[in-house]
């Protein structure tokens, strides 16, 4: 599994693997205002350019998932992995690049109801109460990252 910064050119690709896997596992947890909040969110490469985009990359070239941060890295606002993909160790690689790059003491992340297991094996704990905010419901979650150089 190859990890990268992925460039403009691959946004189109990253946008498609967000919004098939949201469709999914998450919308299903979302009313159809959640819905539509989150597609006008993820509706357009541009939605991106103020984040760092990284992409996980089988060994023939497949994005196998994506993960957007935001904020000098300090908060995630997209991390999906394709669904043959899930459970291979795709999620904490893309995470595990994210902490190797910050220079944060902690990531934050607004969890769906679908994800909040899954960031707790990552070692995330609840920052907060569940919220519905437009349709979104999330768990504000967080991390503390260690070893980082608050330089």
């Amino acid at each position: 599994m190859e990890i990268k910064v992925l460039e403009k050119s691959q946004y189109p690709a990253a946008l498609y693997l967000i919004r098939e896997t949201f469709d999914k596992f998450v919308a299903p947890f979302y009313t159809d205002e959640g819905v539509e909040t989150f597609k006008a969110r993820f509706s357009s490469p541009e939605d991106f350019d103020d984040a760092v985009v990284y992409g996980a990359f089988d060994e023939n070239g497949e994005l196998a998932g994506v993960l957007i941060a935001v904020n000098d890295l300090a908060h995630i606002v997209a991390f999906y992995v394709k669904e043959k993909f899930q459970k291979r160790g795709v999620g904490k690689a893309l995470f595990e690049r994210l902490s190797d790059d910050s220079n944060n003491s902690y990531v934050t992340v607004n969890a769906s109801p679908y994800a909040v297991e899954i960031y707790r094996k990552l070692g995330f704990i609840e920052a907060g109460e569940t919220e519905d905010r437009d349709g979104i419901v999330f768990t504000p979650m967080m991390k503390a990252l260690y070893g980082v150089t608050n330089g």
